[in-house]
């Protein structure tokens, strides 16, 4: 018998991952060998255990049986991981099948993506499980990892036996593993070769692939989705490992936190999403891959919007109190505009070069950044010189009666009001409505990227969209499109702004779209440029962004690219905030009577985005220069 097999199990293991071996590729192969080799041992000594053993039970199992755990024969199920890293697909995880065929799919079962299913493995390639079968391969992309079937893996204990010859695993190395098999991939393939197709099953999770060989993370945006890098001093290696706020907590989270509150509260003030700043914070801050932190941002907005929505929906017009403060004419109208201009604007991002990204970006808000800036500063000095005059007039007793009146009020839901508003509005909330559930139809059944049916379904939502809003502009027609809606504060429906401002709004939809700030930080300074009255279209903004974002946090949840610990931390400090900042601005309004604060808070915001984005541009120029990689448009982009 070779003198490594008499070596003891756990001694042989200490041995591969503590003593140095040469650097280069030659310690790599050496480092390969000797876990290629320890595996093969494995496999022979439990092989002699379990023909020593009676019944032909497994040493695990035997383990397992000792503590009072269910044994697991020879040929039972299996564990297997449903993955989604090589094929990619927008499903939400794979479809059970009636038979071992791929088109006999089972009334639309899945089994999640990042699930473990239990199965048995068969030798066409399928695994049947209670549910349904399984295949394991797609297009020749593995979509089930296997895992070990021994319940309770490698690791019996945490602490207590830290000398040599007993380390401790879930201390020392990267992730709690599982099984023998999962030991030996860490350690046997390190330096093995491996493409961006095959990185999962020749690297695993703790590992990343690097021109083309398994080694160590640099920075987290190396490591798969929901991944961090993370330096280990005993082993000195950077390695993924999955990412856990509670356990993981650091300055950089506090920090993080307190500065999402802030923009929480100015973006209740300007009622925008906040998005732009949102993005680029988890970016710098929390090393999230833009992946990570773009469903995380929805999940923050719509939190927002829906504290805004609620507050907001039985709120009147400051000039008229018959109408909405909410301008459902506006968001029936804009909003299809707006929603196929992001489609379309996202469309473009994908192909385009960073470096032009980011010189539209300064371009178009430097000019909404100046806009809003200028007409907030003008609206300060009008009311300062109303509130001035008026103090003259009454002698400052009506100034002092007002301050005196003035007090917080938490304000809620007024459901009766709403009610009131929902069936003077009828109509525009029916098409408002539908549009939306049109567009989540066409996000959670979303066709195969550059196919035939993709398409299709493209020209459809903008052929949807034209509809919705030749629809919008019958009813405007049919409810007299005058008076009152060419008053002061309100936008003026008039045969050419019929199509002009939607036109208008898909242009800003695409820019939202294109940059990747969503287009209520478009809206916000259109409205107000179009003449609406800061307060309306404080609320119709929040209502635009309510609608976006909603859909696109429902879609990420379909996909399965939540990450819930994180979402639950910062979008409750995000509902408690816009909350604490609506009803502060509404102190100020009833207290001061300055609406130029909404302006303001909206340049802002802007302004905010503006920075937060640039440097986050400017960074990922500089990286891509540094890499050589290619700076022109990518069209094979679009169908990756």
């Amino acid at each position: 018998m070779p003198f490594v097999s008499l070596l003891p199990r756990k001694l042989l293991l200490l041995t591969c991952s503590c003593f140095a071996l040469p650097g280069g590729p030659r310690g790599a192969l050496a480092l390969d060998a000797l876990g290629k080799h320890f595996s093969q041992y494995s496999q022979h000594e439990f092989s002699s255990v379990e023909h020593r053993g009676a019944n032909n039970v497994s040493l695990d199992n035997h383990l397992n049986t000792s503590r009072g755990r269910p044994a697991m024969l020879r040929g039972s199920q299996e564990e297997f991981i449903v993955d989604n890293s090589q094929l990619e697909a927008r499903s939400p995880g794979l479809a059970y099948r009636s038979s071992p065929t791929l088109a006999d799919k089972s009334g639309g079962v899945y089994a999640t993506w990042g699930s473990k299913v239990l199965g048995t493995r068969r030798d066409d390639g399928w695994v049947e499980t209670a549910v349904g079968f399984l295949p394991t391969t797609i297009n020749g992309k593995s979509v089930l990892v296997s895992r070990s079937a021994a319940h309770g893996g490698i690791i019996r204990e945490q602490g207590g036996r830290t000398w040599w010859g007993f380390p401790s695993y879930t201390k020392y190395l990267d992730t709690g593993l599982e099984s023998w098999e999962e030991l030996t991939r860490l350690h046997g393939h390190f330096g093995n070769m491996c493409t961006a197709e095959t990185m999962l099953d020749k690297c695993g999770t703790s590992l990343v692939c690097k021109d083309g060989v398994c080694g160590e993370c640099t920075v987290s945006r190396d490591c798969n989705e929901k991944f961090r890098c993370q330096y280990f001093p005993t082993s000195g290696r950077h390695m993924c490992v999955r990412r856990d706020l509670s356990e993981q907590w650091s300055w950089r989270e506090g920090v993080c936190t307190v500065l999402i509150i802030i923009t929480a509260m100015l973006s209740a003030a300007a009622g925008m999403g906040g998005g732009g700043v949102y993005v680029p914070l988890l970016l710098l801050l929390l090393d999230f891959s833009t992946k990570e932190a773009v469903p995380l941002s929805q999940a923050m907005i719509v939190g927002g919007a829906t504290v805004n929505i609620i507050m907001f929906c039985g709120e009147r017009h400051p000039k008229y109190q018959r109408k909405p403060k909410i301008d459902y004419d506006v968001v029936m109208m804009l909003n299809p505009g707006l929603a196929a201009g992001v489609t379309l604007g996202v469309m473009l991002n994908v192909i385009t070069p960073q470096w032009i990204i980011v010189l539209v970006l300064i371009l178009t808000l430097v000019l909404a950044l100046q806009k809003s800036l200028t007409k907030g500063l003008q609206q300060f000095k009008r009311e300062s010189k109303a509130l001035a005059e008026q103090s003259v007039q009454g002698g400052g007793g009506a100034s002092t009666q007002q301050t005196k009146a003035a007090e917080v009020k938490i304000r809620l839901a007024d459901l009766g009001s709403f009610a009131s508003l929902a069936q003077d509005n009828a109509r525009p909330l029916t098409l408002i409505v539908g549009c939306w559930l049109v567009f989540l139809g066409a996000n959670v059944f979303k066709a195969p990227q550059c196919s035939t049916m993709y398409w299709l379904q493209l020209v459809g939502l903008v052929a949807i969209c034209v509809a919705f809003t030749t629809a919008g502009a019958q009813t405007l027609r049919i409810q007299g499109g005058g008076g009152v809606d060419s008053a002061e504060g309100m936008l003026a429906w008039t045969p050419e702004t019929l199509w002009l401002y939607p036109l208008l709004s898909t242009a800003a939809g695409f820019l939202g779209g294109f940059l990747g700030i969503g287009g209520g930080i478009i809206m916000g300074p259109l409205l107000l440029e179009l003449g609406m009255v800061a307060e309306a279209s404080q609320a119709t903004t929040a209502m635009f962004v309510f609608l976006s974002s909603s859909l696109a946090t429902i879609q990420f949840m379909f996909l399965g690219r939540a990450m819930p610990e994180y979402a639950l931390w910062f979008t409750a400090w995000v509902l408690v905030a816009t909350f604490v900042g609506q009803t502060l601005v509404d102190y100020v309004l009833q207290r001061w009577k300055r609406s130029s604060l909404i302006v303001l808070s909206i340049a802002g915001i802007i302004g905010g985005s503006l920075v937060m984005m640039t440097a986050v541009g400017a960074k990922d120029i500089i990286h891509d220069i540094i890499r050589g990689a290619d700076m022109g448009f990518s069209p094979m982009n679009l169908c990756k």
